[in-house]
């Protein structure tokens, strides 16, 4: 076999393993953020309240992640690094946790829990 055939291999190689790299290191999506940020806090029983994505409508949450949040959240500690929840997530990370609570809130197409 000639030498172009080695090279496309060695290539074709190089590409799957940086994909695999790519997919490996996928942020959580908002669902798993929601679960291991929220509901901690907010699961059946809790003193602050049971919430889930069907406690509330879609304007009621879209209202609470616009004006709300921060207010009701700023001295929330995250249990398991034992900083600041707000100063842990990322925009990005509040962004997929607010779109997955409207996207399954209970006047959604798709209501859900987080169980």
């Amino acid at each position: 076999m000639d030498r172009k055939f080695w090279c496309l291999i060695a290539g074709a190689l190089v590409l799957a393993c940086a994909l695999q790299a790519l997919a490996g290191s996928k942020e959580p999506d908002g669902k798993t953020l929601y679960k291991e940020n929220c509901r901690v806090c907010h699961d059946k029983g809790s003193k602050n309240g049971e919430y889930s994505p069907m406690s509330l409508i879609q304007d009621q949450w879209t209202d609470f992640f616009q004006n709300k949040l921060v207010d009701t959240h700023k001295d929330v500690v995250d249990p398991a690094s034992g900083k600041k929840l707000l100063e842990t997530l990322t925009p990005e990370q509040i962004k997929a946790i607010e779109k997955f609570t409207v996207d399954h809130a209970a006047d959604s197409e798709q209501p859900q829990t987080c169980g």
